[in-house]
């Protein structure tokens, strides 16, 4: 049973769009633009229907940072948020470490964080991310957000240890990212009677109309850093059943979620993060090494796509 005093949040993010943000680098030291990095999430959180943001996910990068660039960005994400709830991402391989990020996400302003997989889930003991939910909840009192991802043995994980995170009173949501439509349906048919006390989430930002109909209240996706507005208005049409103008918006922006989400589909970070500079948001699209730039044939392919959608 969730906790009383989580109630609020969890209600706050139901039915709306969350956007894992991008980080934007210096290019020549990797430091992070404050600046660039404030403007993005004052504009996000001005769209309708954003009702949270998640700093330091996957789309941040946030294996890569550092205890002290992790938390310039949660600070920097809730000064500019305002009134609008900010998670952070939270890694560390062990629940001790897991917790210590955690604490530090709290002390930097976050309202929750989000538990990444760990690569012990590989181990598939359904009894690991249970415990590891359990110790960070108890230890630092946040509400936490479940996560099911295609890799580090997430998807090998029986269904029914998601069950049981999400029945944890610290948990406030489930973003099920398997990227497997077979598995999204099976986890979210197995989950549907815990809505009351947590929020169903899809991630999987390559089907969305689908997870949508399938019974996902949000969307807490790393594609909208891009067309936010769209986002929020495809989700919208699903829960209002106006089937056609959801079909419509997936239809328009079918060439830019093939494009960004193109193989290997872990280099959408590079894509979003090059559209973002296109579109003026971030003078810089750097990403930290060793990840590499998208190919000049890639980048005129995005600009012409960005360009057909009027967003340049």
């Amino acid at each position: 049973m969730l906790k009383d005093e989580f109630r609020d949040l969890k209600e706050r993010i139901s039915g709306g769009i969350i956007p894992a943000t991008a980080n934007p680098w210096s290019p020549d030291d990797y430091e992070l633009v404050t600046s660039d990095l404030q403007r993005h999430v004052e504009d996000l959180v001005a769209v309708d229907g954003i009702e949270a943001v998640v700093a330091n996910a996957h789309t941040g990068e946030t294996k890569m940072l550092d205890d002290e660039t992790y938390r310039e960005v949660v600070e920097t994400h809730v000064e500019a948020a305002g009134d609008t709830p900010v998670f952070a991402g939270v890694y560390g391989e062990s629940s001790i470490e897991a917790a210590k990020l955690a604490q530090t996400a709290k002390d930097a302003g976050a309202d929750g964080v989000m538990l990444l997989p760990l690569d012990v889930y590989a181990h598939q003991l359904p009894d690991e991310p249970i415990n590891h939910f359990k110790y960070v909840g108890e230890t630092v009192d946040i509400p936490l957000i479940n996560f099911q991802f295609p890799t580090w043995g997430s998807p090998g994980l029986p269904i029914s240890a998601h069950v049981e995170i999400c029945n944890l009173p610290h948990v406030i949501g489930f973003k099920e990212a398997s990227f497997d439509p077979i598995r999204y349906d099976r986890t979210i048919r197995a989950v549907d009677d815990l809505r009351d006390d947590c929020t169903i989430m899809t991630g999987n930002d390559t089907f969305l109309l689908h997870a949508y109909q399938l019974g996902a209240e949000t969307g807490l996706i790393g594609y909208a850093n891009l067309v936010p507005d769209l986002h929020v208005e495809k989700l919208r049409a699903v829960h209002d059943g106006d089937l056609e103008r959801a079909r419509e918006i997936r239809e328009r922006l079918l060439p830019l979620t093939n494009h960004i989400f193109g193989e290997p589909e872990g280099r959408y970070r590079v894509r979003v993060k090059a559209a973002l500079k296109m579109q003026g948001v971030f003078e810089h699209e750097t990403v930290l090494p060793p990840q590499e730039q998208i190919s000049p044939e890639e980048r005129t392919e995005l600009r012409n796509i960005l360009s057909d959608l009027d967003r340049l």
